[in-house]
């Protein structure tokens, strides 16, 4: 499954309104985590961010504001990519039923790891 990006290729603006698509195949619940990331990290002299379908689409765009518009967007959709390639691994890592769980499976021990493998990267 090939993860979601912005199609800038195909970008274009009218009326002051950015449209960009978006390629790629969003999981369940993505598009959700797209638009509160959106909202979440807010700021920029643009207008609202919205999602509909396969379109990102950007009100009141101003003239010189692209390279910072294009790096807010491409952040909003690394963090909902992030935000679900974690749940996915996580459901991976979850015990079949029937699974006994290791002594020590609480959620500490499960977030000491997590935190630990950053220093393996």
């Amino acid at each position: 499954m090939e993860a979601p990006h912005l199609e800038w290729s195909a970008a274009a603006v009218r009326d002051g309104a950015l449209t960009v698509e978006l390629a790629g195949d969003p999981p369940r619940g993505w598009k959700a985590t797209f638009r509160r990331t959106a909202k979440l990290l807010g700021g920029g002299d643009w207008g609202e961010v919205s999602l509909k379908g396969a379109k990102v689409k950007v009100t009141e765009v101003p003239d010189g504001q692209e390279e910072e518009l294009r790096f807010f967007l491409e952040s909003v959709v690394q963090q909902a990519n992030a935000t679900h390639v974690q749940s996915e691994d996580d459901a991976e890592d979850e015990p079949d039923e029937g699974d006994e769980p290791d002594e020590g499976d609480d959620a500490d021990a499960r977030m000491t790891a997590r935190f630990r493998a950053f220093g393996a990267t």
